[in-house]
């Protein structure tokens, strides 16, 4: 089998890049994988890689081509080295055999619009609905999504439940054409390690008794860091709170400020290199997002065996047992606040559903994802003989 992957960025930083890694890591083990992409800064031995060119701003129209040329090219290679199937990732590409569907673009402007209605003025909501609505980079996000779902691809992998639910509910899709296939972990990177737990907390001079909450995202607006700053400030001051992720920080920083916690937070910036240290640095996982596809952070905690405080959104749900494992929190402080005392305060149960979080992961692998992954190739081969 002959393998072509569609993705604009190659490397393991980002929830969808890091997907698609593991999944050629595991495929050119045993078959011949292309890779098209733009940006490539991660070796596999074995992996062909067809590189093009991109434009950079504006944004919208950089996802425009890309999905054009990206179709263009993938065609182009296909003819060339005979590929069996191209699997697309999200609004990579305008057709594809197959393609995951790592969220629903329509659903996720939709259930924004809700959770805004209720933080924001009616005058502010009902503005910034119509401009989201028809901001360019959403038109053209939602033209090529609608495209590639209903028309444009053989089979769809969403990788939860709750994304195939999405799907069906806004777009003409049979149910038969979906498959759930929920995203994996690296069990071995992603483990208790008592043994690193000191690295980060020295590099940013955590004391022993302190504790620390992690966050960790790119959408500090979307992810809900406002409200786990707001919680920091209800919070024993031997709590902390480690920040991780590449948005602008400087409207937190003033937040924080104005709340007196601005020593007791830490923004580390994107981290592109062993990020499980800083997992195994804290205490507890906190993630108060107002959408989730999936939650690959909040898997990757949960191996780590951190207590996981996040909101009840897709594929999280499939995942934490309330009170188990994890709990469900809102985009409250207060609510934020209640869970984290709940956990410092009582070790027993912190221990317990520590130990229930790492359970819980084990049930992923990506060397599962990948065995199921094949399948779905095969069906589609399967299907293409009598075609």
């Amino acid at each position: 089998m002959k393998i072509l992957l569609v993705l604009r960025s190659f490397n393991k930083k980002g929830g969808i890049s890091r997907y698609t890694a593991e999944l050629a890591e595991r495929f050119v083990k045993n078959y011949e994988v292309h890779l098209l992409t733009t940006n490539y800064d991660y070796e596999i031995p074995n992996l062909i890689v067809h590189k093009k060119p991109m434009v950079r701003k504006p944004f919208w129209f950089q996802i425009l081509l890309n999905a054009y040329y990206n179709t263009k090219y993938s065609k182009n290679i296909k003819k060339k080295f005979d590929i069996d199937i191209i699997h697309s990732q999200g609004a990579e590409s305008l057709n594809c055999d197959v393609l995951t569907a790592h969220s629903c673009h329509r659903a996720s402007i939709k259930k924004h619009n809700e959770i805004f209605k209720g933080e924001c003025s009616f005058p502010k909501y009902f503005f910034f609905k119509i401009v989201r609505w028809f901001w360019p980079l959403n038109r053209v996000v939602l033209s090529i999504e609608k495209r590639v779902i209903e028309k444009g691809s053989k089979k769809i992998i969403a990788v939860s439940k709750e994304v195939k639910r999405e799907i069906l509910e806004n777009y003409k899709v049979p149910p038969e054409k979906i498959v759930v296939i929920p995203n994996g972990v690296d069990l071995e990177k992603f483990k208790p390690n008592p043994s690193k737990r000191q690295e980060i907390r020295n590099k940013y001079n955590i004391k022993t008794n302190e504790k620390l909450l992690m966050f960790c995202g790119h959408n500090f607006r979307g992810k809900g860091l406002k409200f786990v700053i707001e919680a920091l400030s209800k919070l024993s001051k031997e709590v902390k709170l480690l920040v991780v992720g590449g948005d602008n920080p400087a409207p937190y920083i003033k937040l924080a400020s104005k709340l007196g916690v601005e020593n007791r937070i830490i923004f580390t910036g994107t981290v592109s290199k062993n990020i499980e240290n800083y997992y195994q640095a804290s205490d507890i996982f906190v993630f108060p997002t107002y959408y989730e596809s999936f939650g690959l952070v909040v898997l990757e905690a949960m191996a780590c065996g951190l207590p996981v405080l996040v909101s009840k959104v897709n594929g999280v749900e499939d995942m934490i047992r309330e009170g188990k494992n994890g709990f469900f929190i809102k985009r409250d402080p207060e609510d934020i606040r209640q869970k984290v005392n709940a956990l410092i305060r009582n070790k027993d149960l912190k221990n317990q559903i520590s130990k229930n979080a790492r359970n819980t992961a084990e049930k992923y692998s990506w060397d599962e994802v990948a065995k199921k992954t094949l399948q779905v190739y095969r069906k589609v081969l399967e299907r293409k003989k009598y075609e």
